[in-house]
């Protein structure tokens, strides 16, 4: 299998054209973007199928895919008495075939001829003499545009657009907070401690670190927030010690909130999510030095070190209470694994060592190389969730943060990166509106999509701010370790998606629509989402500001 995985990496840099490099730190001149350049070289990348199964080797991740940007490969199986494979693939009028020898070819050889919109797929075995063996097998799914740039370019600059939507958060949500550590639930997700809470901290340390005059009322709030964490999390002697709950239940009841997700799950907690709580606290220390909210998030991480299994893999979903596993399928821990290496590489702390090296070495057997992105979100069902079932962008983009968050990559790290990133394109972004037969959601009948845009997860496909933010970091993250102008043409478009949708008060709908609501009383934004977007806009800025 590793020699197979090695060819596979070094393929995409090969027909991407990519230079591994260092040197791509430097300011850029977006004016000198050569679009007409940048949309021939995607067209022949498009030809590189992504991350294809191999029979025996590497599983086939598309099993329940519908969609694709990039030739793809299908896991079909070899008939008895088959001298080669007529591959025939009718998108409306056009029919196009070619032959292989395997019926694991990919479409490589007309996948450019192809139009796009839904397509029939025939593979039809043939003896020596061209005739057939058996019936054909068929697939069909959606053959979507690659990228199309320029696209319209937004009115605000980017970090302009971040202390805009840092500014809404602070004078909307934040202010719920000024008064003390109760959460105030007229903010309906005030009810999620570890997302919401969370992301109202990091979002009012980043106001206070860049805006002098809200500096006093953005750490009051975040003082505020952070203390009522500590204070909802378990005793050091409980099995999840230090961890944040999942819910706030204390006043469902009497409000009647939330009822079916909350009810139905308050036993319960998602085992990563204390992370992003750990992250939240240690960014108030660096805004601040105090001592106990650095404690708080390390021993969160000791949390984690200690409940790691011997191959390095954590639970998913877990008794919060007992700690006792709710399913036995793992939880995707490239989130655990960037918390512990912020510990040791920013703040020098000892002890991680082992775990992450445990950690990571599970990541690349179960999750890199096998590409099974399943998504584990609080509100979706997980058990009895089958491999590839419910695939998502958001595993494949934390699993890049981690490995190019890294002090050195290596050649390894980019190329399996640079994989996940096309992954992240494939089935998730739309650079053109959706056609009208892939709008297979109530959700989205009759909405507009501010393009180009990312959709979560195969069990919701709607478009989200925060999934336009974590693709869009990494494809940032693949252009500052290759310099390839295409990965950042495509982070500049998604990020200027989510500036065109912002409105002039700042707000940043988490379902990104062209016509977003400016009423906190008709629609309740994601606040961890849209820190996402606040994080992927400041990232950019950084590059090209």
């Amino acid at each position: 299998m590793k020699k197979y995985i090695r060819f596979v990496l070094l393929s995409v840099v090969v027909v991407s054209g990519i230079v591994f490099s260092s040197c791509s730190r430097k300011k850029v001149d977006l004016s000198s973007l050569d679009y007409g350049a940048l949309k021939e070289q995607a067209l022949q990348e498009i030809l590189q199928p992504v991350h294809p199964g191999v029979k025996g080797e590497v599983p086939f991740w598309n099993k329940f895919a519908f969609r694709y940007i990039y030739a793809p490969v299908f896991d079909l199986d070899e008939v008895e008495g088959a001298g080669s494979y007529v591959f025939t693939a009718t998108a409306g009028d056009v029919t196009k075939s070619f032959t292989a020898d395997t019926p694991t070819a990919a479409l490589s050889p007309i996948w450019n001829d192809i139009p796009y919109g839904p397509v029939r797929l025939e593979v039809q075995a043939v003896d020596k003499e061209k005739q057939p063996v058996g019936e054909p097998a068929v697939r069909e799914f959606t053959k979507c545009q690659p990228f199309a740039g320029p696209y319209e370019e937004p009115k605000t600059g980017y970090m302009e657009a971040a202390l805009k939507a840092a500014e809404w958060i602070h004078t909307y949500i934040g202010s719920l907070w000024l008064e003390g550590t109760d959460p105030d639930l007229s903010y309906l997700y005030n009810a999620y401690p570890c997302k919401i809470w969370s992301g109202i901290i990091q979002n009012e340390c980043f106001l206070a670190k860049n805006k002098p005059e809200s500096r006093d009322s953005a750490l009051k709030i975040a003082h505020n927030v952070a203390d009522a964490l500590i204070e909802n999390s378990l005793p050091e002697e409980e099995p999840l010690a230090y961890f944040p709950p999942t819910y706030y239940t204390k006043k469902i009841d009497e409000e009647g909130l939330l009822a079916g997700t909350v009810h139905d799950n308050s036993r319960y907690t998602m085992f990563v999510e204390a992370v992003s709580a750990a992250d939240a606290l240690l960014d108030l220390y660096d805004n601040t030095g105090e001592r106990k909210y650095f404690d708080h998030a390390c021993h969160i991480a000791e949390t984690y070190r200690s409940r790691q299994a011997e191959d390095g893999s954590w639970p998913m979903k877990v008794d919060y209470y007992t700690g006792e596993p709710f399913i036995d399928a793992p939880c995707m821990s490239a989130d655990i694994l960037i918390l512990a290496s912020r510990l040791k590489d920013q703040y020098k702390v000892k002890g991680f060592e082992r775990m992450i090296e445990k950690g990571e070495a599970w990541l690349w057997d179960n999750t890199i190389v096998t590409f099974n992105f399943n998504g584990q979100f609080e509100d979706v069902p997980v058990k009895g969730l089958q491999p590839y079932l419910n695939l998502t962008n958001c595993t494949a983009r934390y699993c890049i943060e981690y490995l190019l968050s890294k002090p050195r990559p290596s050649k390894k790290d980019i190329a399996a990166s640079l994989e996940m990133a096309r992954f992240t394109e494939d089935q998730f972004t739309y650079w053109t509106e959706r056609l009208e037969h892939e709008r297979v959601q109530e959700a989205i009948i009759g909405v507009e999509e501010m393009v180009p845009f990312v959709y979560e997860q195969y069990q919701w496909r709607y478009p989200v701010d925060a999934s336009n933010a974590g693709v869009a970091m990494a494809w940032m993250q693949i252009y500052q370790a290759t310099g390839d102008l295409l990965a950042l043409a495509k982070a500049k478009a998604l990020v200027d998606a989510i500036v065109r949708t912002q409105i002039p008060s700042g707000y940043i709908n988490t379902a990104l629509l062209k016509y977003p609501l400016d009423d906190l009383d008709d629609d309740y934004p994601w606040v961890n989402c849209t820190y996402h977007s606040i994080t992927a806009l400041v990232r950019f800025a950084e590059i090209v500001e």
